[in-house]
């Protein structure tokens, strides 16, 4: 089977590329930089002429962020939502969106608008997902309460919340 030559990079393949991720995914423009980048470097090593570079990257990103397509606050949001629905502590909220290229600033806004009873809660959501603490079976909890609150600790909760979620007395009637 015959090869296809690998073309040519320039702007309007660049925003193809980004069109297609972004059909796709939702992601913030860091991200999008950074697949934008490794398809250059990928088209490169592949012996494809190169005529676009940073400047068209930023354009790309921009004209993308002008049209709609990417908004890193609602992308932060929605991942921060998401993340609190499967039990995320404050620290792994911001770990996370940052390592996918949320801005700093955008992290520290979403944190500061959250109250210790949001934390509170994502520490019961992980507690009753791992059946840990009032979720474990009766007979078991007391030899497990270390081991309980060390997976509270290793998911990024404070160790009083974490202690108020393994030590109540039981779930809270809604989750039982």
């Amino acid at each position: 089977m015959k090869r296809r030559k690998p073309g040519v990079w320039d702007r309007a393949r660049l925003r193809r590329a980004a069109l297609a991720y972004l059909s796709r995914y939702a992601a913030p423009s860091a991200h999008v930089r950074r697949i934008l980048r490794r398809r250059l470097e990928r088209g490169a090593a592949r012996g494809a002429e190169i005529r676009a570079g940073e400047e068209d990257i930023d354009t790309v990103l921009a004209d993308l962020a002008g049209m709609g397509l990417i908004d890193d606050r609602a992308w932060a949001e929605a991942q921060a939502r998401a993340l609190r629905r499967r039990g995320a502590s404050a620290r792994a909220l911001a770990a996370r969106l940052s390592s996918r290229g949320a801005p700093r600033e955008e992290i520290e806004r979403l944190l500061a608008g959250e109250d210790d009873a949001a934390e509170l809660e994502a520490a019961r959501t992980l507690a009753r997902r791992r059946r840990l603490g009032p979720w474990r079976d009766p007979v078991e909890r007391a030899a497990r309460r270390e081991k309980d609150l060390a997976a509270m600790a290793r998911a990024g909760f404070r160790l009083d919340v974490a202690r108020q979620v393994i030590d109540a007395e039981a779930p809270p009637e809604a989750d039982q």
